[in-house]
């Protein structure tokens, strides 16, 4: 039920004010920082949702799963399930143990020399090209859907379908618009690809989503819940992680004082960049939770029920929590503090994984590149959940 009054909050927005509309998506930092500095909590009669961009109530609503629950968001289809997204323990702690043990500290370590490699390999070639490349396509998508994939132990090559897959998928997480039936109606060949490429004799031995599979042999999770693990890997696991490499490039082109300083130490702080660029520029935009009483959030009463979305852009950029929130600062104490991969129980299930790809392709730029340059307008996706680039274009200096 949809509150009998509307908050003044909403109205400050104005009654068109759609936080779905093409314009606000693709530049959601502006435009989500008005719901942010509107008010702790805004009420949308339109979609009737509530939001908040603030860091303290999106921190407090991921901690406190019990009373801001995951289950039922905000447009979700009925009776649809995803046992890490849309479900709460003790079942969601079932399904990321398995995770958790197929992303261990020593598969962790086998992985990283193979990312390490790659990244070195990437940008050497990137510096021996063109003058001029797409951040976005030629350096961080060219990265991740090299990486990622081998270490799920994807088998087909067709791999831009994990990006196309990504993109329906995250635009799922926003109501039945114009935006959403087009991104559907151009993935259809994708479902097909997915649905044949996560069953388990199309997966290589020994990677990650083989693991899962392995884990419902022991009995650790069913068998149709090893492959809806390995579907979300699918979807989950590219476009944030290519917009997070993407957004940390252009921070740094945008930043160059901070570029030098990490080109200066690598090992000391590529970790600190990546971090900072998540807080400063978060690939996901939002995630979602229902309230499961009548609760009050900083003096704005919500219902049982009420579909929340926890804007993480503006929370990262909140300037009740950051000083500066709008400057790009490696040296900045984020890590462990931002809330750009989640915490608590529903805290990102591959973060690990995530950094390490972000870490090593950082560091390898810093290695071999004196200097990052925008060499043109960046164009950014029209996706209603993820934020990052369509095309980047960066003038690599090498070192």
């Amino acid at each position: 039920m949809a509150p009998t009054s509307v908050p003044a909050s909403a109205a400050f927005l104005g009654a068109d004010f759609d936080p779905f509309a093409v314009e606000v998506i693709k530049d959601p930092q502006h435009y989500d920082g008005l719901i942010r500095e509107a008010a702790p909590v805004v009420y949308f009669p339109k979609y009737d949702i509530w939001a908040t961009g603030r860091h303290a109530q999106i921190e407090q609503m991921m901690r406190d799963w019990r009373t801001f629950s995951s289950t039922e968001p905000a447009f979700g289809e009925p009776g649809q399930r995803n046992i890490l997204l849309n479900e709460d323990p003790p079942e969601q702690q079932r399904a990321r143990s398995v995770i958790s043990k197929g992303l261990s500290n020593s598969v962790l370590r086998q992985m990283r020399d193979a990312f390490e490699q790659e990244a070195d390999r990437l940008v050497r070639e990137l510096l021996a090209g063109p003058d001029v490349i797409d951040g976005h396509t030629d350096l961080a998508k060219a990265y991740v859907l090299k990486v990622f994939p081998d270490a799920l132990g994807l088998g087909d090559q067709n791999r831009e379908m994990l990006v196309r897959f990504g993109h329906a998928q995250f635009n799922a997480f926003g109501p039945r618009n114009e935006i959403y039936h087009e991104s559907m109606a151009a993935a259809t060949e994708v479902f097909a690809w997915v649905a044949a490429n996560c069953q388990r004799d199309a997966v290589q031995p020994g990677g990650i989503s083989m693991m899962m599979y392995e884990a419902a042999d022991a009995g650790a999770i069913t068998h149709d819940e090893a492959e809806m693990l390995v579907r979300t890997l699918y979807s989950a696991g590219s476009d944030t992680t290519i917009f997070a490499i993407g957004n940390a490039l252009r921070a740094l082109a945008e930043f160059p004082d901070q570029y030098q300083l990490l080109r200066g130490n690598p090992e000391e702080w590529a970790t600190a960049a990546f971090e900072e660029a998540i807080r400063y520029d978060n690939p996901a935009r939002f995630t979602r939770r229902r309230t499961t009483t009548d609760v009050d959030c900083d003096g704005v009463p919500l219902p049982e029920n009420a579909k929340i979305l926890l804007m993480h852009m503006p929370g990262g950029r909140d300037p009740r929590r950051w000083e500066n929130p709008a400057v790009y600062d490696i040296t900045r104490d984020v890590v462990g503090r931002h809330l750009g991969l989640g915490v608590g129980v529903h805290a990102c299930a591959g973060a690990r994984v995530t950094r390490l790809e972000g870490v090593s392709i950082l560091t390898a730029i810093a290695r071999h590149v004196a200097s990052i340059e925008l060499a043109g307008e960046p164009e950014m996706t029209a996706n209603m959940a993820v934020h990052g680039h369509e095309s980047l274009p960066l003038r690599l200096v090498p070192a």
